[in-house]
């Protein structure tokens, strides 16, 4: 003869009790792993925000008050002094001795100022039979050398300031 065991566990005894309080805990403990897992994936990059500023240009020793002083703004080597590629900005001259341009919202970083007195407005910088400049012109740095067009890294200059000044003095090839 076979005894059968008809005892049944109910479904409560199965499983440990628990409360809606433990469920929350569990499933935010789920969620939180999943979102540390999420960020190690992609790793641990936030959101990239590009920093910016304003750059303002004094350009100095303006001595004719007619034209248009043009300034280009470079971001690199490739780029330099290709109009196309430049931040191209323009001072209407109505003063002699100095200017200021700003340049709002510039992202930080290495750019060169190339700038020049367009003194009789025909958006060109004029030069000579021997091709040497015969309006002011001026750039971020002195140049080494005036046989020559200076090149982007000896103008260069470092942009990481919200409010960065850049001074500028106006000058002919001769001076």
């Amino acid at each position: 003869m076979s005894i059968k065991n008809h005892s049944t566990v109910s479904p409560s005894r199965r499983r440990p009790f628990s409360s809606p309080l433990q469920s929350l805990f569990q499933f935010s403990n789920k969620v939180l792993v999943a979102l540390l897992t999420l960020f190690l994936l992609t790793g641990f990059t936030l959101p990239n925000r590009v920093e910016t500023g304003h750059l303002i240009i004094t350009v100095d020793n303006i001595n004719r008050t007619k034209g248009t002083i043009w300034i280009g703004l470079y971001d690199s080597a490739d780029n330099y002094l290709i109009k196309e590629k430049s931040i191209l900005k323009k001072i209407d001259v109505t003063q002699k001795g100095s200017s200021q341009l700003v340049v709002d919202n510039l992202p930080f970083g290495i750019y060169a100022v190339a700038l020049f007195h367009d003194i009789n407005a025909n958006g060109e910088m004029d030069k000579n039979l021997l091709g040497i400049p015969s309006e002011p012109y001026a750039f971020s740095k002195k140049p080494k050398s005036k046989w020559r067009v200076p090149k982007f890294d000896e103008v260069k200059f470092n942009f990481s300031k919200d409010q960065q000044q850049l001074k500028t003095k106006l000058k002919k090839w001769w001076d």
